[in-house]
This record gives C-alpha cells, sequence and structure tokens, in this order.
C-alpha cells in the first residue's frame, strides 16, 4: 500500500509542479537516449571498419618482416651465431615482434640493420674478390719480367732548330 501511495505522491507533485510536463521531459529524454544509442551503434561500426582496415595493413606489414626475418636477418644469424640455442631463443623472439608488427621496435631496428650491414659487407667482400682475381689474371704475364715494367725510350732526333729538345736529349745522355 504504501507503493501506491508513494507513486500517487509523486503523480500528485509532477501535476502540482508543472502538469503534463514530466511526460514530455520523458519523452524528450528517451529520444536522446535513442540517438545516443544510435550514435553509439555507428561508431562501433566505424571502429570495427577502422579495426579491420588497420588489420589489413598490419598483415601486409608482418608479411614484409616475416620475409625479412627469413631471409636477410636469418642469413646473419646462420653467419654470426654458433649456438643453436642462441639463435633458436632470438627466432623465436624475433617472430613474436613479427606476430605483433612491432617494426618500431628497437630491437627489430638494431637485428635490420645489423644483418643489412652483414649483407653489405659481404657483398663487398665478393665483389672484392672478383676484382682481385680479375687483376691476377690480366697481369700475370705483363709484368713478370723486368724489360716488360720499363718504359722504352724514344730515340727520335730532335728538331735541329729547337735548342731546349737537344738540351734536354743532351743532357739525359750524360746521366747514362
Amino acid at each position: 500500500m504504501s507503493t501506491n501511495t508513494s507513486s500517487g505522491n509523486l503523480d500528485a507533485s509532477a501535476t502540482a509542479a508543472g502538469g503534463s510536463k514530466p511526460p514530455q521531459e520523458l519523452t524528450s529524454i528517451l529520444s536522446q537516449v535513442q540517438h545516443l544509442q544510435s550514435d553509439r551503434e555507428r561508431l562501433l561500426k566505424e571502429l570495427e571498419d577502422a579495426k579491420a582496415k588497420m588489420d589489413r595493413l598490419q598483415e601486409g606489414k608482418r608479411e614484409e618482416m616475416k620475409k625479412v626475418l627469413d631471409t636477410v636477418i636469418a642469413k646473419w644469424l646462420a653467419d654470426s651465431v654458433k649456438s643453436d640455442d642462441a639463435r633458436q631463443q632470438f627466432t623465436e623472439g624475433m617472430e613474436r615482434l613479427v606476430k605483433d608488427t612491432r617494426a618500431e621496435s628497437g630491437i627489430w631496428t638494431v637485428a635490420c640493420e645489423a644483418s643489412q650491414l652483414h649483407a653489405t659487407k659481404l657483398e663487398e667482400i665478393e665483389r672484392l674478390r672478383l676484382e682481385n682475381e680479375t687483376l691476377k689474371a690480366a697481369g700475370a704475364g705483363s709484368f713478370r719480367d723486368e724489360s716488360s715494367r720499363k718504359r722504352g725510350r724514344e730515340e727520335s732526333q730532335p728538331n735541329p732548330n729547337d735548342f731546349w729538345a737537344g738540351f734536354d736529349l743532351d743532357v739525359s745522355a750524360a746521366r747514362l
């Protein structure tokens, strides 16, 4: 009974305060709630679309990182780290970075730069090796004896009217 009396008191106080305003206010509040609910659903849909787009972008980056890990970094590890256990642990950690697409990680950056430097140095060593072999093959006979290393002197006679050319020839002959 007290419930009826208290709801009756609320109705009486609402009518005394403003008449029929509580139902209009209630309608206004309900429309605002409905508008907020539709905004919420729209924003959730936009969030899902953004997450899907982000996943597609990250998938491309993830594939790129996986390719670098499997080629450049794996070669560097094989050439640089002798312990199979250490290589395995490092590879597992790098795979976690790839899985999480954490390309901005300092560990990823250092590993990429170190492995790239290693690859560059290997290419330079190979280029120098080939250049050395080429030089050895090309020079293998042309400078072997002393006569091939000396320049031949021109035995031409200077112009009789050119005093300095004759003088130079006389001085160089005197040195011999």
